[in-house]
């Protein structure tokens, strides 16, 4: 009998255990896209921190660049909460009417909060949408 509940107790703790909150850090979705609604491929984004960083947290860890995918998402992990500049570079090919080849670059800008949340769930996205132009 004392096996039995102890075997239960044993049990509800390593339950307990495993559901409890975790400490989730925020991914920042950038979407960028042309004013027209265009997905904006292989666009340049910079996510960081303008400021100073908070005292014990490493500038590196808020000073991110990656290009957008082709669904023209670029995707950022960080630790801990911050409210960032999104700094956005694209260069636009194209044919002009006497079929030359054109570049335009485009710009986008946009300042996002994103926060470390305690949830069960593993997701904790920040999604925001850069018009570049």
């Amino acid at each position: 009998m004392k096996q039995t509940h102890l075997f239960v107790i044993g049990f509800i703790l390593v339950l307990g255990f495993f559901s409890c909150a975790k400490d989730r850090g925020p991914r920042l979705i950038v979407h960028v896209q042309e004013a027209d609604g265009t997905p904006a491929i292989g666009a340049s984004v910079h996510a960081w921190y303008s400021n100073d960083p908070p005292q014990g947290i490493q500038n590196e860890l808020y000073n991110q660049t990656t290009v957008s995918d082709g669904a023209g998402d670029a995707t950022f992990d960080f630790k801990n909460s911050a409210v960032l500049d999104v700094d956005v570079i694209y260069y636009k090919s194209y044919l002009d009417a006497l079929l030359n080849p054109v570049t335009d670059t485009l710009y986008g800008h946009r300042v996002v909060k994103i926060e470390l949340v305690r949830q069960k769930s593993h997701e904790n996205n920040y999604n925001e949408t850069v018009i570049v132009e």
